[in-house]
């Protein structure tokens, strides 16, 4: 299944609609919030697609990488650098798995990985978690952004046997951005699973935002949690 998401997103790279230009607010601030811009701190976007974060960490003159299992998305990442003269960091992104990082130990002075590590399951979460403290310099800072089993997404019935909150998404709304997704394996977390999973961490912070659509008949929802090496 990890390879069917891996060819559904090298597609859907292909399509402006999934090559958003601006970053997310949550990210803007957790790098306000933890990083000198100093044109030295690094910072590796996981699932990095098609670019968004990994220009705005370089725009602000904070050394950027990326790696997305997408083909599609490290090009246009690329190209994206180079058209705005940050040609120097286009050898930083390139194609791989979270559960191999491609990178010595303590290496990055923070990661994020925002709305990508769900789309794995969870024996390779545990896999990409422990990745994710091996690269990550003593003290640095992460930011995970995952879904909650809240989100309208999420279908019981719809569960892999034996893989508890892990479904393949099936959605008929043409109009949902779901059903771009259909297909998928997707994993959704519980609040101490989540715990559970960044307990060799410190200063583990969770949120949530919930966010309604069309007079709140369904709702995206996203537990984010912070934390330190």
């Amino acid at each position: 299944m990890q390879e069917v998401n891996r060819k559904e997103w090298i597609a859907l790279h292909q399509n402006k609609r999934y090559r958003p230009k601006y970053p997310s607010e949550t990210v803007v601030q957790f790098v306000f919030r933890n990083f000198e811009r100093n044109g030295i701190t690094k910072v590796l976007d996981l699932g990095c697609g098609a670019g968004r974060h990994v220009f705005f960490l370089g725009n602000e003159n904070i050394v950027p990488y990326g790696i997305d299992f997408s083909d599609e998305g490290i090009d246009y990442t690329k190209e994206l650098l180079k058209h705005h003269g940050m040609e120097k960091y286009a050898d930083n992104m390139e194609v791989g798995s979270l559960t191999k990082l491609p990178y010595v130990d303590n290496y990055f002075d923070g990661i994020i990985c925002y709305g990508v590590l769900y789309y794995l399951d969870i024996s390779s979460i545990k896999l990409a978690v422990s990745e994710i403290k091996r690269v990550l310099k003593a003290s640095g800072k992460l930011l995970i952004v995952v879904r909650s089993i809240e989100d309208y997404r999420y279908k019981k019935n719809n569960e892999i046997e034996g893989e508890k909150n892990t479904i393949i998404i099936s959605e008929e709304n043409e109009q949902k951005c779901a059903h771009s997704e259909n297909g998928m394996l997707m994993h959704f977390f519980e609040q101490g699973e989540l715990k559970k999973l960044f307990e060799d961490f410190k200063n583990v912070n969770i949120d949530y935002i919930k966010e309604t659509h069309d007079n709140q008949q369904f709702w995206d929802y996203n537990y984010i949690l912070t934390a330190e090496k």
